[in-house]
């Protein structure tokens, strides 16, 4: 006799959600998964949207990605990936990629490289070593997550629910027997595992644990007249002496990345403007004027990746709930929060199915 079909319920339309569906899907052909997004579009933080104010497509926050990050660089292998690293300090280009572990350690865990919890450095030292170009060659996002990312993962679901957002669950025991949501409740049955790829805040307020403390990530968009170009004609730079920790360049769009931004007590076109005096700074320009911008602030863009939220970091995907299993980069304990955690998360579901 053949057994039912399990249906996942996948709480959380994010990269490890819909990571979780591909390993899913491809583990079990017969799976029926279903993902609940409480937002009007899927991805998480990791989108793209057209902006009318800059008339271009840009990413909710420019992802960068090294070599070294195996799962997620198995979507960009078309892509180019830049195999020099550039700094800007001063009033210099320099590529000595040791002298500024710090800033590398700032941008890969947006927290002060003097808090990182030592458990995540070693495991950073082990996932970059050996110390190779390769592993520190670098692909950077242009406006394209939705379409190299978003698009071909939610392939592998065979429902998708936006604007579904989770209020609470009902349980008996050590069963989850019912999502309750704002459109409809979801009872569940002897064969329906839930999935929750919530992030680590909205996890927080359905199952009232962990609660962490997060850090925040600014990014900004300029739109120039014509394509900005950087000494060298590099496509992107670091910089340890400019209020942006990063440049990237993409055509007419100049995407600026600052690390744990919730210090920084420059606001809107304030900050706008600082920086890009400093962006035109490095060509030894005086700035003409604003160009068109826009400004991102993501106030919970990771957990603080310090030894306090380590030890609060879940030590694997099972819970307390015989038919709850956990997915997103926050739940993958000494790994950095970041795109390639998110995937391993949603491969490492499929273990336990």
């Amino acid at each position: 006799m053949f057994s039912e079909p399990k249906t996942f319920h996948i709480l959380g339309g994010g990269i490890a959600g819909l990571s979780a569906a591909k390993f899913i899907k491809k583990k079990d052909k017969k799976a029926h998964i279903i993902i609940y997004e409480a937002a009007s579009r899927l991805g998480g933080r990791c989108f793209s949207f057209y902006d009318s104010k800059l008339e271009r497509n840009v990413d909710n926050a420019t992802h960068a990605v090294l070599g070294a990050n195996k799962e997620i660089t198995k979507f960009l292998k078309s892509e180019k990936f830049f195999k020099q690293v550039h700094f800007w300090r001063n009033n210099q280009i320099h590529s000595n990629f040791i002298s500024e572990i710090p800033l590398i350690l700032l941008s890969v865990f947006n927290t002060k490289p003097s808090e990182i919890a030592p458990s995540l450095l070693l495991s950073l030292a082990a996932k970059l070593f050996p110390f190779f170009p390769g592993q520190r060659k670098l692909y950077f996002s242009e406006g394209n997550l939705t379409e190299k990312l978003i698009l071909p993962l939610q392939a592998y679901a065979d429902e998708i629910k936006t604007g579904w957002c989770l209020q609470s669950i009902e349980k008996e025991e050590n069963q989850i027997t019912c999502l309750k949501f704002n459109q409809a409740d979801i009872k569940l049955g002897k064969n329906d595992i839930v999935i929750s790829a919530l992030d680590a805040h909205n996890y927080q307020k359905i199952f009232s644990r962990p609660k962490f403390q997060f850090n925040q990530i600014t990014n900004i968009y300029f739109r120039t007249s014509v394509p900005l170009t950087l000494p060298n004609n590099i496509p992107f730079l670091g910089s340890t002496q400019s209020i942006f920790d990063w440049v990237f360049i993409n055509k007419d769009i100049v995407a600026v990345t600052i690390s744990n931004s919730q210090e920084i007590k420059l606001k809107g076109e304030e900050l706008a403007r600082k920086v890009w005096q400093e962006i035109r700074a490095i060509n030894g320009l005086k700035p003409a004027f604003l160009p068109p911008y826009r400004i991102l602030c993501h106030q919970r863009a990771t957990i603080k990746q310090d030894k306090k939220n380590q030890n609060l970091r879940p030590q694997s995907a099972l819970t307390t709930y015989q038919n709850l299993l956990l997915c997103g980069d926050w739940t993958m304990k000494n790994y950095p929060c970041c795109l390639e955690a998110a995937i391993q998360s949603g491969k490492r579901i499929s273990r336990y199915i």
